[in-house]
């Protein structure tokens, strides 16, 4: 394998990257290597290496949400969005 000295620059969410590193961590990478890898996966796939399309299942707690009334359709708020100044989610559950 050649050497690794081209540079890339970039800027993420301090946060961001301190969980990533953790998650490469894990796998005895470092961010540099795992983005190495992501470039050469990139190459191969000829484009990103991974799909991007929104998953089809939904994205919250079945158990988080108001049942569902036919009187105002089928209801995916969270529970504990509830605003007791407007008294709509107790119109909802009546």
């Amino acid at each position: 394998m050649a050497a690794r000295t081209a540079e890339i620059k970039a800027y993420v969410v301090p946060d961001v990257k301190a969980e990533a590193a953790e998650v490469y961590a894990r796998w005895g990478m470092s961010l540099s290597d795992a983005i190495n890898v992501f470039l050469v996966k990139s190459i191969d796939a000829g484009g990103l290496p991974f799909d991007m399309r929104a998953s089809s299942k939904p994205c919250y707690d079945p158990a988080s949400v108001l049942p569902v009334d036919p009187r105002w359709g089928a209801s995916v708020l969270p529970v504990d969005m509830d605003d007791e100044e407007d008294d709509v989610y107790a119109q909802l559950v009546r």
